[in-house]
């Protein structure tokens, strides 16, 4: 699989999500902090993705990418204050919930906004399952209204693993379904990348054997397509990329599946290679 990309390519900085080693191997052995960050950073990754926690700053060189979620009560101050101290990159946020009603979703929004303003740290709001933004419609209303609202476009963080099985697409009409609507795809300024398909939001990448699945095949065509379609843009601004797969609580892994972390540090070599060559090696 390959792809035809103009011009210099825009850095790609990617992020191990701390949720890939929560209760890794197993919860009675889970490793220490220290031997996770040395994983990830032996790993390749640019960066860690994670809630503003304290432990984060043992991290080392490694960039940091905040989370948190933020509903209708929330303060939205004190998560943004945390995560400029830890030195972040930019923060996701989680808005809502799935019955939010619109209205209090642009206050919440206008809200995050001003935070992330006040401490000097970009923001997006992913498109998540029982959040607000759970469909393509709802995050397209929640967009119309706070540009309406404030003349400015809500930066996104795209998941399309959740609008795919929202819509039970089937393989080959991945990325010809999610590159719509469009808007949705200008916005975004972060994304969330684990092989889904249209009806699992997560899925091994490799077989017990150590190849790569055919479903994970399928899913890769999309990210070319993705990765194509970002190196297109007219601008120099990294792409941020979470390799958002998970091991525990919660359990997108599901018992069958193999190694977590051998999955998760395939995804991210195959990204990269998919980033800087528009192929991936056998």
């Amino acid at each position: 699989m390959s792809a035809t990309r103009p011009g210099p390519k825009r850095p790609l900085h990617l992020f191990a999500t701390m949720w890939s080693l929560r209760q890794y191997p197993s919860l009675e052995k889970e490793w220490s902090w220290k031997k996770k960050f040395a994983a990830i950073r032996a790993a390749g990754f640019d960066g860690v993705f994670s809630p503003p926690i304290p432990v984060i700053a043992e991290r080392g060189a490694l960039k940091y990418l905040a989370v948190t979620s933020l509903g209708v009560n929330s303060d939205c101050a004190a998560p943004f204050a945390a995560a400029r101290e830890l030195g972040a990159v930019a923060m996701d946020v989680q808005l809502g919930d799935y019955d939010t009603p619109l209205t209090e979703a642009v206050t919440v929004a206008k809200r995050i906004s001003a935070a992330a303003r006040a401490n000097g740290l970009p923001f997006a709001i992913e498109t998540h399952r029982d959040t607000f933004t759970e469909t393509p419609e709802a995050t397209m209303a929640l967009a119309r209204a706070y540009r309406a609202d404030t003349g400015e476009t809500l930066p996104l963080c795209l998941d399309h693993s959740h609008f795919a099985v929202v819509r039970h697409l089937p393989p080959a009409q991945l990325w010809a379904r999610l590159q719509e609507p469009k808007p949705l795809l200008r916005a975004a300024v972060q994304f969330h990348l684990r092989p889904f398909n249209g009806h699992h939001c997560q899925l091994p990448a490799l077989t017990p054997g150590g190849k790569r699945t055919p479903e994970y095949l399928d899913w890769l065509v999309y990210v070319t397509e993705l990765f194509a379609h970002e190196q297109r843009r007219r601008t120099s601004r990294p792409a941020l990329v979470v390799v958002e797969m998970g091991h525990a609580s919660p359990a997108y892994r599901l018992s069958g599946f193999p190694d977590t972390w051998r999955d998760v540090r395939r995804v991210a070599a195959d990204l990269r290679s998919l980033w800087l060559r528009g192929k991936i090696t056998p």
